[in-house]
């Protein structure tokens, strides 16, 4: 390279090569800041481990490495995971962390490693660098696969129960076997309400059952090991009322519990959809902070975020282009946040943003200009945009949560 090069005239590899080797130099210093921000996901009785603590530090180490890799030579090159990533999952299952805490840990350290790319980045070309910031969502997604899969490994080599048995029948009802096992204590007749619940397993269990003491319903729920959650299904005579389970619910939730519900379906083919959507709703809940996430109140967002790179060309059609100078992409959100849950009705919506009538009017019509079509043709996209961008912004989760049954 002559001394009159700029990187824009330099190749991506070396751009990328010297980005790299800028952030080398600075792994210590982004080793310790991943460290500290996992620490902030800490389980005092499980991270006293020693041997826990020591992997833990080693699996950042190598996994900062394998990300700086990644920055130099791109997520198409012949990489192997961090062999240390894989025996601290292994670690974490007989240490008792849950693999939402493992893969929450993850997340938190890519979201550190992408603040220095940023901050290293310089007068990068924008190309480049959104390819390299692309690459590291696709880095951090594909080691958290092999990170789950060698949980998962690990819990299928302890000894199976019978409990464990009967998990992989269900596994096969939900898989579409038509064969009902008389040894699952269960009525598929009856109208189902599927949720799935994060927290500690003995807890999940002993409010599932208190629940559905207080509702006189039946009771199915078997531990998902593969995500670390409990499964369950709250069999009714007569079609229930979602509403006042989910105030039967909020009433007594223990802290440290999440729960992602479906809705009141009946039958076989019901207790699968239930249990479908209250999937659904859990790929919502990993991005909020509300402990009860129905449904029906995020369908949309979740069809969305099953594909990120969906969820970012929404926003950025829908809602980039609010973005201008000061604070107006601001105030524009949340107008349109307020108008939706207002029904669409502006006098309401400045009453509760006490503003008058004409301002909010004003403000519609420029966000109309800015997307050049009116509200009333992508009123629907701009509800799921907003919904979509909040979550990704207040949360660190990056991938998606294990869904599907596991064997």
């Amino acid at each position: 390279m002559t001394v009159r090069q700029t990187r824009h005239e330099q190749s991506p590899h070396s751009v990328r090569a010297e980005l790299a080797a800028r952030l080398r130099r600075r792994t210590p210093e982004i080793e310790q800041a991943i460290l500290d921000r996992i620490t902030e996901l800490a389980e005092p009785d499980r991270d006293a481990d020693p041997g826990y603590v020591a992997g833990l530090r080693g699996a950042i180490k190598e996994g900062v490495a394998y990300g700086l890799e990644i920055v130099e030579k791109g997520v198409e090159a012949p990489i192997p995971a961090p062999p240390e990533a894989a025996r601290q999952a292994r670690r974490a299952v007989r240490t008792g962390v849950r693999l939402d805490i493992v893969l929450r840990r993850y997340a938190a350290g890519s979201r550190s490693l992408e603040e220095f790319i940023l901050a290293d980045a310089g007068n990068l070309p924008s190309q480049v660098l959104c390819q390299v910031l692309s690459d590291q969502g696709l880095q951090i997604d594909r080691l958290m696969e092999f990170v789950s899969a060698e949980y998962g490994d690990e819990l299928q080599q302890a000894s199976r129960s019978l409990r464990e048995m009967e998990a992989d029948r269900i596994v096969r009802l939900l898989e579409g076997s038509s064969r009902v096992c008389p040894e699952i204590n269960y009525d598929f007749d009856r109208w189902h309400v599927g949720m799935i619940m994060s927290g500690r397993t003995e807890t999940t269990r002993q409010f599932v059952r208190s629940i559905a003491e207080r509702s006189a319903c039946q009771l199915l729920e078997v531990p998902h090991r593969e995500s670390a959650t409990t499964w369950a299904w709250l069999g009714y005579r007569d079609q229930p009322s979602l509403p006042g389970l989910v105030e039967l619910l909020e009433e007594g939730l223990p802290d440290g519990i999440n729960i992602a519900i479906g809705e009141g379906r009946k039958g076989l083919d019901g207790w699968r959809q239930t249990n479908r959507e209250a999937r659904a709703a859990l790929q919502v809940m990993h991005y909020q902070t509300q402990p009860i996430t129905r449904c029906r109140d995020v369908i949309l967002v979740a069809a969305i975020l099953r594909d990120p790179s969906l969820a970012t060309s929404l926003i950025e059609t829908f809602l980039a282009p609010l973005d201008g100078r000061s604070d107006s992409g601001k105030v524009l959100r949340e107008t349109l946040h307020m108008y939706f849950q207002k029904d669409q009705n502006a006098k309401t919506t400045a009453a509760a943003l006490g503003v008058d009538r004409h301002t909010v009017e004003r403000r519609l019509r420029s966000v109309e200009e800015r997307l050049g079509q009116t509200l009333e043709t992508c009123s629907a996209q701009l509800l799921v945009a907003l919904g979509a961008e909040e979550l990704l912004r207040d949360s660190p989760y990056r991938a998606n949560e294990p869904v599907t049954p596991a064997r």
